[in-house]
């Protein structure tokens, strides 16, 4: 008989798993398990062939390098997999570029193939320092990559110049720019068109007339170096008005403005025109500017125009999560834009510069660590359960709301490892369980968050801060990101969000271990989402 019941309960354990696996409900693994890797063969080169493969693979260019790439193979990829590549330009020449995103490019891709990136250089060439090129696939980090950029004459015996430079590299006609220069072990120095020999380093202010390309040569008894530069030379903007928004307000229900003209010469009568919510008004949106001399400044009004929402500072819409299914900040307020020179009346020296927006109305500010025990939390390996992730000890990671309403977050706990937080706007249904729906990001938000390593950090080798977005496709992208090495050193971190305008999905808080994730002790001191006027 207990054979019998012994049968039974292995039966019905089996068949159980095999109903809940096949309805995803289940997932089994083991802890020697790793994920699947998505990306292999990773290689630099100096150029691909048609089937995207490397061709000529380096770890070491050159500053004149035309392009550095990047080949990778994609393996049984499932659709829409999100490919990230990051280079940091980690050190060397222009120390005041350390640790500096130079390239950050995303490609998807599905099942296996090659995919390419052509990492192009900065105006004056890559410069010289170590780089590294950090690969990820749907969030997740494949493959780091070091490579470093030197010069093909150092090892020649030929003059070095690791620096040449324009500042601005493009102006308006009659402008001036500065050339900065810094060469070594050279006997002779040149620079042209028009200006000759000049010392091995050093600056000089030139105006170019039209677009010119500045070559600068350095000669030794064991050969010579040369590097070009081009400066873009766009119109003059002398002798032309330049008509720009400088305020605008409410007066009980008449919206008023003011209008300057910034640049040299009068400019002729005009028309202002206002948007609401990016709308054109049916009645009143127009409002006549007479002449303006240089530097003249002038108070208007929409007199035509009656404000309908209210006072500046009502809110307006509401959200219902019963009903609607993305949380939309923009219900609070209303988009208020005014455009100057609106029918072109004016030849401008700046036609770009026109227009000044407002948001009136209750400004969104999302204070994500106050609500920092209701997001669900991963690992690399899956969801962690409501019990997993309170104590630092914990090897799947751990995410502790602190005492002063930070938000502590320790990486799970190997190399590479990370935990990431997923946030909505959360509410609480009928039922009692906690809710959260997607966020459509509204305009002028920004991401303003103060990042750090805990004190007792002491033996990290840093941890990277992330801030990601998962649209309403599912695709993961990483917006920013910010390492921290030094323990009990906090920093702000902002991140500008306006490109993102009318997106939708959720956002991502995550910590990402190094090499080793001993003491990695993240702390979140600030994260919120807040629209900025």
């Amino acid at each position: 008989m207990r054979n019998l019941r012994y049968y039974i309960v292995l039966i019905t354990v089996t068949a159980l798993s095999l109903v809940m696996a096949n309805t995803g409900c289940l997932k089994i693994r083991t802890a020697d398990q790793q994920p699947a890797t998505l990306v292999s063969d990773a290689m630099l080169a100096t150029g691909v062939d048609p089937e995207l493969k490397p061709v000529n693979a380096s770890n070491t260019f050159y500053v004149n390098t035309d392009a550095i790439y990047l080949s990778l193979k994609l393996n049984n990829a499932s659709a829409n997999t999100q490919v990230m590549v990051k280079m940091t330009y980690l050190g060397g020449e222009a120390s005041n570029l350390a640790n500096t995103t130079m390239f950050n490019q995303s490609q998807s891709g599905q099942g296996t193939k090659y995919l390419s990136f052509s990492i192009k250089p900065p105006p004056g060439g890559f410069p010289q320092g170590d780089y590294q090129v950090a690969i990820s696939a749907n969030g997740v980090e494949q493959v780091s990559l070091p490579f470093k950029v030197q010069n093909l004459q150092a090892q020649q015996g030929w003059p070095v110049i690791s620096k040449f430079s324009a500042t601005p590299a493009t102006v308006p006609m009659g402008q001036s720019v500065t050339l900065s220069w810094d060469v070594s072990d050279a006997t002779r120095v040149t620079l042209q068109p028009a200006i000759g020999t000049i010392p091995s380093s050093g600056t000089r202010a030139v105006t170019p007339a039209l677009t010119t390309t500045y070559v600068i040569t350095a000669s030794n008894d064991a050969g010579t170096t040369k590097r070009e530069l081009m400066v873009t030379v766009g119109a003059a903007v002398a002798g032309a008005p330049d008509l720009v928004i400088t305020n605008i307000w409410l007066e009980g229900l008449m919206l008023y403005y003011t209008i300057k003209n910034a640049g040299a010469v009068d400019s002729p009568p005009t028309y202002t025109h206002i948007y609401i919510d990016n709308l054109f008004p049916s009645m009143g949106g127009s409002s006549f500017a007479d002449v303006l001399k240089p530097g003249q400044e002038k108070t208007l009004v929409f007199s035509s125009y009656q404000w309908p929402y209210g006072v500046e500072t009502g809110g307006v819409g509401s959200w219902n999560p019963d009903v609607d299914q993305v949380y939309d900040p923009s219900l609070l307020n209303h988009t208020v834009k005014v455009c100057a020179d609106a029918k072109n009346e004016a030849s401008e020296g700046d036609e770009d510069n026109n227009c000044m927006f407002k948001l009136w109305g209750i400004l969104w500010n999302y204070d994500m660590l106050a609500v920092s025990h209701m997001p669900t939390y991963y690992n690399s390996w899956d969801q962690l359960a409501y019990t997993e992730g309170l104590n630092e000890s914990d090897p799947h990671g751990a995410h502790i709301k602190m005492s002063d309403g930070g938000l502590e977050m320790v990486p799970e706990q190997k190399p590479q490892g990370f935990l990431r937080g997923k946030w909505g706007i959360f509410y609480q249904d009928y039922a009692g369980a906690i809710r959260k729906y997607p966020i459509k990001i509204p305009a002028k938000t920004k991401f303003i968050a103060r990042v750090g390593l805990d004190e007792r950090g002491q033996g990290s080798d840093g941890v990277t801060f992330k801030l990601g977005f998962l649209d309403s496709t599912d695709t993961l992208r990483f917006l920013d990101s910010k390492k921290m090495t030094v323990p009990g050193k906090f920093e702000d971190w902002v991140v500008d969000l306006s490109d993102q305008q009318g997106t939708f999905g959720y956002f991502l808080l995550q910590v990402d271990a190094g090499n080793s994730p001993t003491n990695d002790f993240a702390i979140w001191k600030e994260a919120r989402l807040k629209q900025v006027n």
